[in-house]
């Protein structure tokens, strides 16, 4: 009785064991198989998980073959991790300081920090294409990796495969926060929340012996020195609240100016980008074109031969024949010309008559 909880404890090491060193297996496999050229993803996947399972750990196997091949511009991004492991924690001062400076609605900070991004991103990348011994890379490749970068700033989850080195594909950041800030003015700056305007005072042009009061906590009142005091009092305060009113529009104007504007470059990088993608896409088929029109060049320029070949080797054929019946009558004319030198050596000689 006594030595149920012993082996109930004993079962639960084991357990944990196992799941270590499946969780081990499973590490080693994400750190070789996200270092690796997608083209040789596929074949070491299967190896990494046959070796798992023939160590007796089938979960670690099938995690392992479950792992997800990732894509060109993915791989290029995890190369970079790898290469430069600091890199992920530069975006992420970044995005800090990007957050702050949106919360305290900076425009001038917000500007600083989103020529700062553009700048880091465009460096990253290139470090991202060296790092894969990418020379010459398209401009899509560059573009998509560009993109999953300036996406690890804002999404947290972009960023963390980032920094593991495990991402399977490109990520693009489609809202609008941290990866597209950058305004042009005080009013406007940035994509995160409108500024707030800026209060002004309400023209004082009605009335006689008028002038402003100050209450206590900073409020202030017109009064009308005399009588009839009252009526420009609320007189200011509607006036007050009409330059809310028109206050608040402003700021729903700008925020629906700066959505609008926002959505139209995004709008219009997207069109550049598939524009982009399709030259690509054409110069790939006028490519194949090109190449088929050469095979077929080259396919009939083999037929031509093969037929010129052929007709070669018929020709060679008929005149070994010819050159065979040739041999064969020279054979007998010589023949024949030796058995009559043989019958006219034969003969008598004829005697001279004279």
């Amino acid at each position: 009785m006594g030595s149920a909880p012993d082996d109930r404890r004993g079962d639960a090491a084991a357990g944990a064991s196992s799941a270590g060193a499946a969780a081990n297996l499973l590490s080693q496999a994400l750190a070789e198989l996200y270092g690796t050229d997608p083209q040789e993803f596929t074949d070491r996947r299967k190896a990494l998980s046959a070796a798992a399972k023939d160590a007796g750990d089938a979960e670690a196997a099938k995690q392992i073959a479950a792992l997800r091949k990732p894509t060109r511009a993915a791989w290029v991004v995890n190369s970079l991790a790898r290469a430069h492991p600091d890199a992920p924690d530069q975006l992420a001062r970044l995005a800090v300081a990007l957050r702050a400076a949106e919360q305290a609605k900076d425009g001038p900070r917000l500007r600083e920090l989103s020529a700062e991004r553009g700048t880091l991103i465009d460096a990253m990348t290139g470090q991202a294409l060296a790092a894969a011994a990418v020379a010459d890379p398209p401009a899509g490749l560059r573009d998509d990796v560009a993109a999953t970068l300036t996406a690890a700033l804002a999404d947290p989850e972009v960023a963390a495969a980032f920094e593991a080195g495990t991402l399977t594909k490109a990520a693009e950041w489609a809202g609008f926060g941290l990866a597209l800030a950058g305004g042009t003015d005080t009013d406007d700056a940035g994509p995160f929340a409108a500024a707030e305007p800026v209060a002004r005072p309400v023209p004082l042009t009605q009335g006689r012996g008028v002038r402003e009061q100050a209450r206590p906590g900073g409020e202030r009142r017109l009064r009308l020195a005399g009588t009839g005091s009252a009526g420009l009092e609320e007189r200011a305060d509607h006036g007050s609240a009409r330059q809310a009113g028109e206050t608040t529009k402003r700021r729903d104007r700008l925020a629906e100016e700066r959505a609008a504007r926002l959505a139209a470059e995004a709008a219009e990088e997207a069109a550049q980008a598939a524009g982009r993608r399709r030259k690509i896409f054409e110069d790939a088929e006028r490519s194949v074109a090109s190449a088929a029109a050469a095979a077929a060049d080259v396919l009939a320029e083999e037929d031509r031969l093969e037929a010129e070949v052929r007709d070669l080797e018929m020709r060679l054929t008929r005149a070994r024949a010819e050159l065979a019946d040739i041999r064969l009558r020279a054979r007998r004319a010589e023949t024949a010309e030796r058995k009559a030198r043989e019958a006219l050596d034969r003969l008598p000689r004829p005697e001279d008559p004279g």
